[in-house]
């Protein structure tokens, strides 16, 4: 009778002990979660003192068939992604950004690990 108490007591203890830590755990991401916030939004609120370079130009993608190249709307809209993407990432207004968007081609033969890692990049930001 005495092992089984000693047993009981041994997997309370046991159970206090792991749920205390977690609960220390949890209290610990949280106020890490909180001073970064805290961190991010003095960053933010901060005026630059010396404006940022433009940055280069993307690269010109290979040509694209007369078909795609004439449609207008397709490379606005694309454009416009982008421009949205890379201030969003930067801070900068979209007008700021300075990246031309030559020409778009679809990535169809690309092997399966490719386009699922294209594929966890893109779902990883919404």
């Amino acid at each position: 009778m005495t092992t089984i108490l000693y047993g009981l007591q041994v997997t309370i203890v046991g159970l206090v002990v792991v749920f205390v830590g977690l609960i220390i755990l949890i209290g610990c991401i949280n106020l890490m979660r909180r001073c970064m916030a805290e961190f991010e939004k003095k960053k933010i609120g901060t005026p630059k003192t010396q404006p940022e370079a433009a940055p280069a130009p993307a690269a010109a993608a290979p040509a694209v068939p007369a078909a795609q190249a004439n449609d207008g709307e397709l490379m606005a809209v694309i454009t416009a992604a982008v421009a949205a993407m890379l201030s969003e990432e930067k801070g900068a207004p979209v007008d700021e950004s300075g990246f031309v968007v030559r020409a778009v081609r679809r990535v169809s033969n690309a092997p399966a690990w490719n386009r699922a890692g294209r594929e966890e990049q893109v779902y990883s930001r919404l």
